[in-house]
């Protein structure tokens, strides 16, 4: 399959060991999974079984699968749910109802996404031989069927679904298309699962069927009909790895960088999650937040653009941590920044257990797999677009380097790498992202005593240097507050929010405040500031699995702010 030269390469998940706070994310996700309602009993019989069948016990799969890897561990649920999986499929080999030949349902065949990508990923890990064949009786009897059908999608009959109040429902229709979603677009996000599969098992009339369905993706106007957020950026994933994969032709990556950057200018809240659907901010998804993640680093990947990377620690370091709970799950928020609403809290759905705290593993995981990335055509170029806890080893045709990372990173500048490993010879050349609120002129890194030189290329600090074991790099830089004008003018015309670098900063206060002088804020140290003249404490909005449950429940911090 073709490449792209100069597509960077990420780590290998089982080259990062996360530390510190990632680490913990990822425990506590994985406990989460461990608890009964992730059983394979519970999985399958669920209420989402219905509307959205195989898709909680295969989100389930694909979080045990990638949490495990990320941790080190084993993952016997997961291959229980491989072993069982045949025991509630119906004779053809998936889960429920058997539509006549020429008919098919939406929410169908976008359910058994999840499961696509989770036997996918666990082949891969494991090589189970039962995944495989798994994975080849579901494309074979529910997936290339429909290709005939995507011809008559009917997207002229969704503008009547548009305005349901819940998400994931089935619309009863009479065409081909037997049922429709209330999750606008969900039948095209399976293109995740089946490049996926693609790429583990590939054949001619998988491809085809892909190919199918971009097409006809491509004709939907996603805003026209108030497409779900989740269901369009899982879909530009899918066309991205087709790009990257096996077909770089421009315009899926045209189509994904336009309606990537619709989604960005559009239907993004003030903490950088999501609205469920364009043009209705009705509550947050994780589910969505995290393939916003990855589109926004995917993206940096190819474009090399830092606008990209700095946006993915945003959503990082506000969305992604702040929805997920206490017990180790993903829930949803309220859309800061629309409606009139000053505050990041979470919605009524405070745990999303049937979709978000399985797909939380993802997220957690690919923030561990981005620690790192290598240049096929520099081989030993290391890039360092984030800060996470832990050790990281990359391995190259220029040699290897392993690092522990420790640092106070996103509440402080100061980040250290102390070498484990690195083959000897020419210099290696290390890139540092310069993070929001950083000014790459207040890089410092030192080797040992000595201050290196820097320069900047592409929004990265770089510094070219012979490395060894024990030597330690200390590199420092200076984050600032920002006060920025809010996201959406026209529901706050002079609203501003305050940023400490990446993170989102909210008020302690039970009422509404009126906007603090910069000035006047000053700094605790951890990313908080105290208001001098009012006492009012501002603190970023990521800490929420350090809280009590009860407490996590009802907090709210305001981030909108005017006079």
């Amino acid at each position: 399959m073709p490449k792209i030269l100069s597509l960077l390469q990420p780590t290998a998940l089982n080259n990062f060991v996360p530390a510190g706070d990632l680490r913990r994310r990822l425990e506590l996700n994985f406990g989460r999974l461990h608890d009964p309602e992730f059983s394979f009993e519970a999985a399958t019989t669920a209420f989402t079984v219905r509307e959205a069948p195989g898709d909680w016990v295969g989100r389930t799969l694909l979080g045990l699968t990638l949490d495990a890897q990320a941790l080190g561990r084993e993952a016997p649920r997961a291959e229980d749910i491989v072993r069982r999986w045949p025991s509630v499929c119906n004779k053809r080999g998936y889960v429920g109802a058997m539509h006549a030949a020429g008919r098919a349902d939406e929410n169908q065949v976008g359910g058994h996404n999840a499961m696509l990508r989770g036997l996918s990923e666990y082949y891969l890990w494991k090589k189970d031989p039962r995944a495989l064949e798994a994975l080849r009786t579901i494309i074979a009897n529910l997936m290339l069927p429909t290709r005939g059908l995507y011809a008559e999608y009917p997207d002229h009959l969704l503008d009547k679904l548009k305005g349901g109040p819940v998400s994931g429902l089935t619309v009863e229709n009479d065409g081909v298309w037997a049922g429709l979603s209330t999750d606008i677009g969900t039948v095209f996000f399976t293109l995740d699962g089946l490049t996926q599969a693609y790429l583990v098992d590939p054949s001619p009339e998988l491809r085809a069927l892909i190919e199918t369905m971009m097409a006809r993706y491509a004709q939907l106007d996603i805003i026209a009909l108030s497409a779900q957020t989740h269901a369009t950026l899982t879909t530009l994933r899918g066309m991205l790895r087709w790009y990257v994969e096996v077909d770089p032709r421009p315009e899926l990556l045209r189509i994904v960088t336009e309606r990537f950057g619709l989604y960005l200018d559009l239907a993004r809240t003030e903490h950088h999650g999501n609205f469920n659907w364009f043009g209705r901010p009705d509550w947050t998804e994780s589910c969505a937040i995290i393939d916003s993640f990855m589109l926004a680093v995917q993206l940096w990947q190819l474009t090399r653009k830092p606008a990209y990377i700095a946006e993915a620690h945003k959503i990082y370091h506000n969305a992604i941590c702040h929805h997920q709970r206490p017990n180790g799950g993903f829930g949803c928020d309220h859309c800061t920044g629309s409606r009139g609403e000053r505050f990041v809290q979470a919605f009524k759905w405070f745990e999303a257990p049937w979709c978000c705290s399985m797909r939380g593993a993802e997220g957690l995981t690919c923030a561990a797999r981005y620690a790192a990335f290598t240049d096929p055509a520099a081989p030993r170029d290391v890039w360092l677009p984030f800060y996470f806890e832990g050790a990281v080893t990359v391995r190259a045709a220029g040699g290897e380097l392993a690092m522990k990372v420790t640092g106070e990173y996103p509440y402080g500048g100061r980040v250290s790498y102390t070498v484990t490993a690195a083959t000897a010879g020419a210099p290696w050349r290390l890139r540092f992202f310069v993070p929001p609120g950083v000014a790459a002129e207040s890089f410092a890194v030192q080797r040992g005593d000595a201050v290196l030189a820097t320069r900047v290329e592409n929004g990265f600090v770089v510094v070219e240097t012979p490395l060894a074991v024990d030597d330690t790099l200390k590199v420092e830089f200076a984050i600032s507050l920002l006060c920025e004008s809010a996201k959406y003018p026209a529901e706050f015309p002079a609203g501003m929010h305050f940023m400490h670098g990446a993170l989102l900063l909210g008020a302690e206060t039970a009422a509404t405040v009126p906007l603090p002088a910069a000035a006047d804020l000053a700094p605790l140290g951890g990313g908080r500031y105290q208001c001098r003249r009012t006492q009012v404490l501002l603190t970023p909005i990521d800490g929420l699995t350090y809280l009590p449950e009860a407490v996590a429940r009802t907090r709210r911090l305001q981030s909108v702010f005017s006079n």
